[in-house]
């Protein structure tokens, strides 16, 4: 019974100054202060912190904020799980759920990333959240060195581009409201790099829904713009082309379809299919992230013949829109009218005006 009891004492002493050891190269401080050194983040952990040693060590918190100034990132009340085999060269497990993480403006709900670390890259396994109305799905690694390159692949559903640009302080759209889901995409890019837009590379499938407001005040306007035209000859290819727009793609929802790329601080697509139920039309161009302008042009069918030719061009938050086309004229000479003007000063106020033309 002596020997036994000296063996088991024996063990129990081995044991201890294993889980010892084994807690000291697995010291907490010593991972937040690598992850604070190589990411640029402040880790603050605001509970009292739980470890775990069987079967595997394990590090709880449930109130942790994390922040980085600089890109205004901001997580409050993230609850942590760190977690490690006691084998030496396994890599370490980490489990995060949050409220919400706040990223210059944007707010990602019910945040949830399960992830591992080794050999200085992070790899995220899933990391899925809320976005205003929808939800995005993504996985991907990032590379812990001097370039933290990263790729991340995923999904995302029913994101409200509207708010997303006018949180971000980008855009505000009052008249064109679209959602947008995407399946299969794939981003790469390298976050130390001096310009990191330019270095981002992706492709994005995209479905979604484009809803064009209009009020019943243009929508009387533009009917009666169009009784003007035996008045006011000159009037006839913007009265057409208002009436096209307004009657075809107003007030209904219209279905997106198409393929993203993102190069050179671009983001561009060949063709985004535009479809209600008995119209149809497309739009070819490009995003330009360092000036924030967009270039493109929506060509409009009527039983495939393009009737309406739409040109937007300028800063995104007001660009030009300039319509032209076979609606127009038989002259394909004819200069683009500005059509977004005329909404923007109302079509009311250019019928009034033409009724005084002759006075």
């Amino acid at each position: 019974m002596k020997k036994l009891f000296i063996i088991f004492l024996s063990c129990i002493i081995i044991g201890a100054i294993i889980i010892f050891a084994v807690r000291d190269r697995f010291s907490i401080e010593s991972i937040i202060s690598n992850i604070e050194s190589q990411t640029g983040l402040d880790i603050q952990l605001n509970d009292d912190s739980k470890y775990v040693f069987y079967p595997s060590i394990n590090f709880n918190n449930e109130n942790v904020t994390i922040s980085k100034k600089n890109i205004e990132l901001i997580i409050k009340k993230a609850k942590i799980n760190i977690s490690k085999s006691y084998w030496p060269t396994s890599s370490i497990s980490l489990n995060l759920t949050t409220p919400a993480i706040n990223y210059q403006g944007i707010e990602i709900r019910n945040a949830f990333i399960d992830a591992s670390y080794q050999n200085n890259i992070l790899t995220i396994n899933n990391f899925t959240g809320n976005i205003i109305e929808g939800d995005v799905d993504l996985n991907g690694k990032i590379e812990f060195n001097e370039k933290q390159a990263f790729n991340i692949k995923g999904n995302f559903n029913n994101i409200a581009l509207n708010t997303l640009l006018q949180k971000s302080q980008i855009a505000k759209w009052d008249r064109v409201k679209i959602k947008l889901s995407s399946t299969n995409l794939s981003l790469s890019g390298i976050i130390n790099d001096k310009n990191p837009l330019l270095v981002l590379k992706g492709t994005i499938p995209i479905t979604g829904l484009l809803y064009l407001t209009t009020t019943e005040e243009e929508r009387f306007g533009a009917t009666f713009l169009s009784l003007l035209v035996e008045k006011i000859p000159s009037i006839s290819s913007i009265s057409k082309a208002v009436n096209f727009i307004v009657v075809n793609y107003s007030n209904i929802p219209i279905s997106l379809n198409g393929v993203l790329q993102i190069k050179d601080g671009l983001i561009l697509s060949d063709e985004i299919l535009i479809q209600n139920n008995s119209d149809k039309s497309a739009f070819n161009g490009f995003y330009n992230f360092i000036k924030n302008e967009i270039d493109g042009t929506i060509h409009f069918f009527e039983k495939n013949d393009v009737v309406v030719v739409a040109q937007l061009k300028g800063k995104i938050d007001n660009p030009e829109i300039l319509v032209g086309g076979k609606i127009f004229s038989e002259n394909e000479e004819q200069p683009l009218q500005d059509i977004k003007k005329l909404f923007d000063e109302g079509i009311n106020s250019l019928v009034d005006k033409l009724l005084n033309i002759d006075e």
